[in-house]
């Protein structure tokens, strides 16, 4: 009888153990399903992978996450917008901001409502992006200035609208430090988007990979004081991406009387020549409103393969740029770019002569 009872609790402990673990696998595998639930239906994980900065030639190019965290627009999609009146072909636009360094120092109240414009009209627009110009503040060491520019380019933030910024000649000085431009406009403030590229030395330097009505772009800037080291990470990032095509934003390069200076020669002989990707110039620094054009024979058979616009916007010795921007509307199937001048705040559309301000260019998309 002892034998029997001993031999009925074994088997009564065999049987306990399997049912908890199975009871634990029936709710490891509930908690698995419903985690997976919460993903959404067609959801997938991503690990976000870690986006090293490039610091010179022989960095590594960090791995973009699927194009479906930022899918490109739709073709089919057209711009509809006062400022495109009579115009019914635009796939897009792209936002430019002069020089704001006499609002951050002065006039603060301007600088956000420049940006909060673009922010609410964005859908409108069809708004895939907005360039920073340089010259940020006026005075570099004024947190005040800093602070201020910082809240106003927060709205882009806030509405995550993909933007980028380059450092100008008062948002670094002639000694060319970039503490404080780090610690406001650095690489943290920007790796955790989707659209962000990479950085050069802490964001001196940046692309951003922007895909926009079936094409891809990559806008690429780089700040105050371009040297041999930024010109090869410029040419290494643009062969990188030399699929896509390639806006670059630098601070100096083009004047008011449309002759560029000696670093924006320097810039135009080394970079843009060198990189068949390369198709548009913007540039600030020089009060005035010029455009060029210049085509370049990229196979040497004496013949041109491709024309580079170029394009100066700046309006700081106007009041302080009375809010002035820039907005290009870009029709694709008609090689077009239809660039618009406004300003929220005076409703004005140009300064200086309106065909200076207002204008169309012929644009060959890069196709690899």
């Amino acid at each position: 009888m002892a034998g029997n009872t001993r031999h009925f609790m074994k088997n009564v402990l065999i049987w306990t153990g399997k049912a908890t673990f199975c009871f634990v696998l029936f709710l490891s595998l509930t908690v698995t399903a419903s985690a997976d639930a919460s993903q959404g239906p067609g959801s997938e994980r991503v690990m976000m992978p870690s986006r090293a900065a490039l610091t010179g030639a022989t960095e590594s190019f960090p791995v973009k996450p699927p194009d479906q965290l930022f899918p490109a627009a739709s073709v089919s999609r057209k711009v509809a917008f006062p400022l495109f009146t009579g115009v019914h072909s635009i796939d897009f636009t792209l936002g430019v901001l002069p020089d704001t360094q006499a609002y951050s120092k002065s006039l603060p109240e301007i600088f956000p409502k420049m940006n909060q414009w673009l922010v609410a009209n964005r859908e409108a627009l069809n708004l895939k992006y907005v360039f920073h110009l340089g010259d940020i503040v006026n005075n570099l060491d004024q947190p005040y200035q800093w602070h201020t520019a910082s809240q106003a380019m927060h709205r882009f933030d806030a509405a995550s609208v993909p933007y980028g910024v380059i450092a100008g000649n008062h948002d670094v000085g002639y000694s060319i430090d970039y503490q404080i431009y780090s610690k406001y406009f650095g690489e943290k403030r920007f790796r955790d988007r989707p659209w962000y590229g990479g950085s050069y030395k802490d964001n001196r330097g940046h692309y951003d990979l922007i895909d926009a009505g079936g094409k891809k772009f990559i806008m690429i800037g780089m700040g105050w004081g371009i040297g041999r080291e930024e010109v090869a990470w410029l040419n290494q990032t643009l062969k990188h991406y030399k699929d896509r095509t390639a806006i670059l934003c630098v601070h100096e390069y083009l004047n008011g009387e449309s002759q560029r200076s000696i670093e924006g020669n320097l810039v135009y002989e080394k970079v843009v020549r060198t990189n068949a990707n390369v198709r548009m110039v913007l540039s600030g620094h020089f009060y005035g409103a010029a455009r060029r054009v210049d085509q370049i024979d990229d196979n040497l058979d004496g013949r041109p393969d491709r024309k580079v616009i170029q394009i100066l916007t700046d309006y700081q010795s106007l009041q302080g740029g009375q809010g002035f921007i820039r907005v290009m509307g870009f029709d694709l199937s008609h090689g077009r770019v239809y660039v618009r001048t406004y300003s929220p705040l005076n409703g004005k559309t140009h300064v200086f002569r309106n065909d200076q301000e207002n204008f169309t260019v012929s644009l060959e998309m890069h196709e690899k």
